[in-house]
């Protein structure tokens, strides 16, 4: 699962370290900024060029969750898709043990009926203003601490705030300091809740299934967005409901929030991730989730209040083991090792090969404090910061630097939790001597049911069985492709060329948890649920044709 904040424990450790991504990018691979894409290349690779009117459409039609997820408009009244994921805090909070909206499911099927999300607030990115020429020249007549150039961009965003009118600005540092914009967003704090499946068949095969692939769950959920007490008209900027979906080999584009990588870290710094502080963390989230796991065995009312702190901590838990098995791949491992010294050589400079040096100096002196010994992971990770912070900190200056010079804007810059657009192709891909197939389908969500004899996690409502002969079970369910997606594309939407819904992200593979570090096209896909199989499931199984007829704009 791919939301940002996965409960509150887990968000504090992910919170604790976020950099950047690759120098030399791959047809696929990216996290682009809207005013940013690689034009060119797109139109190279897939005979496709969008319009600057398209982009606005993109833009527009995406908001932010605030509690780390994304979502899209996909109607003109205000209608909101995300995952289940994705408002399953907001699902917690209106639920009590006497209705628990997460584990039966929720339906409002009348406007103004639907119940406020508690502290839910949505963020639609209304204008990108590109301020680098202002702040640049503040900063080279700045102090060194940057004090003056943040006070700068902040004052520039104050004055464009209003509070009253529900318009945010707020400052974003692009390519590691030589670029800079302001966000300029519409904020929405009337979100209520339309529908939300059942959490077990949003989240079917339950952790044992998390992050893999093939999957087979309806990880969605609806909103509506109202104003001075009416739905909002969103019909200038929603997206079109595709029924047929993603077909292999479609291109498509994925609209959403990536939280941050951590793919322009040094070798050295790499090294020093997979040797001292990744273990730590693994080692601080089993301790966490097994904490949880007792204290929720011991009564209903526990188990009812620490769910969606444990499926954070769970989901995060098995997201690090993942990053750690990543760079303990010695081949990427040696390919990140080349990569600097690639940089090192076109740009020619003894300085920047000083400034590997430096890092790789203060890295070994961490890891000679830290290593061979039983973590404190809080006392580690605050030393790794001060080091990184004061030591390391005009080294990484002068590496970033040097890697704008070299590559500039072909590089797309770190995932900083802001709006970007990936692209890419539905595609299954090679695991070991298998292929994997692009698509799965409602037919084998009901054969791993009964393959597991209808038993926990892969036991379905009794509503789901009871439909399964009106269903069409060739219907496409979840698919994959080669989008470039990280931690906060949850509730993304996968558009066709055409800007129409033709599914909605919700995680990616077992094989793409590495992404933190670097992207392999090779494997790494971003799974979502396909158009097809959420709209014949709302129709068939829930009965939501108004939903339904809303989606298709009927």
């Amino acid at each position: 699962m791919l939301t940002l904040p996965l409960g509150r424990l887990a968000l504090a450790i992910l919170s604790l370290g976020i950099t950047l991504p690759t120098s030399s990018t791959l047809p696929d691979e990216g996290m682009w900024p809207f005013d940013g894409l690689p034009l060119a290349k797109l139109e190279k690779e897939y005979g496709f060029k969008p319009t600057a009117e398209w982009l606005d459409h993109v833009r527009l039609g995406s908001v932010r969750f605030d509690t780390g997820g994304s979502g899209s408009f996909v109607s003109p009244n205000g209608l909101v898709m995300t995952n289940h994921h994705v408002a399953l805090e907001t699902l917690h909070k209106i639920s009590t043990p006497e209705k628990d909206w997460v584990k039966d499911g929720f339906s409002s099927r009348e406007y103004g009926s639907e119940p406020a999300g508690k502290d839910l607030t949505l963020r639609q990115l209304i204008e990108i203003k590109d301020v680098t020429k202002e702040i640049l020249a503040v900063k080279e007549k700045g102090d060194a601490g940057g004090n003056d150039w943040r006070a700068a961009i902040t004052a520039m965003c104050e004055e464009i705030t209003d509070k009253a009118k529900h318009i945010q600005a707020d400052p974003v540092e692009l390519y590691d300091g030589n670029q800079f914009r302001i966000h300029v967003y519409h904020v929405f704090d009337d979100v209520r809740v339309v529908w939300a499946p059942e959490k077990q068949v949003a989240f079917f095969g339950g952790d044992p299934d998390n992050f893999t692939y093939p999957r087979f769950d309806l990880d969605c959920a609806f909103f509506r967005v109202y104003e001075d007490g009416k739905p909002i008209d969103s019909s200038k900027w929603y997206f079109h409901w595709n029924d047929q979906g993603a077909k292999t080999d479609d291109l498509v584009f994925v609209s959403g929030h990536p939280g941050g990588t951590e793919r322009l870290l040094t070798h050295a710094e790499m090294e020093f991730h997979r040797d001292v502080r990744v273990p730590a963390i693994v080692a601080n989230l089993t301790r966490a989730r097994d904490m949880l796991k007792k204290q929720m065995a011991a009564s209903e009312a526990a188990a009812f209040q620490l769910r969606d702190q444990y499926f954070g901590v769970a989901n995060s838990l098995k997201a690090f083991e993942g990053h750690l098995n990543g760079l303990r791949d010695t081949v990427w491992m040696d390919k990140i090792k080349e990569r600097d010294a690639e940089l090192v050589k076109l740009h020619g400079k003894p300085e920047t090969e000083q400034a590997f040096a430096d890092i790789a100096k203060a890295m070994a002196e961490l890891r000679e404090k830290f290593a061979g010994k039983k973590v404190d992971a809080r006392r580690m990770m605050q030393a790794y910061d001060q080091v990184t912070a004061e030591q390391c900190a005009g080294a990484k200056t002068v590496i970033n630097k040097a890697r704008f010079d070299v590559y500039g804007k072909a590089m797309y810059p770190d995932a900083t939790f802001t709006l970007r657009l990936a692209y890419g192709t539905v595609k299954g891909y090679e695991a070991g001597t298998t292929m994997v197939p692009p698509k799965t389908t409602l037919n084998g969500l009901f054969e791993r049911n009964a393959a597991f004899d209808n038993q926990p996690p892969f036991d379905l409502p009794e509503r789901w069985m009871k439909a399964k002969g009106k269903l069409n079970l060739d219907t496409p369910y979840n698919f994959v492709s080669t989008c470039d997606i990280i931690g906060g594309n949850s509730g993304s939407p996968i558009l066709n060329r055409d800007a129409e819904i033709v599914g909605l992200v919700f995680d990616g593979n077992i094989e793409s948890l590495p992404g933190n570090y670097w992207f392999d096209e090779k494997v790494n896909r971003c799974v979502g649920v396909h158009s097809a199989g959420m709209i014949h499931a709302m129709e068939v199984v829930y009965g939501e044709t108004d939903l339904a007829k809303e989606l298709r704009g009927k």
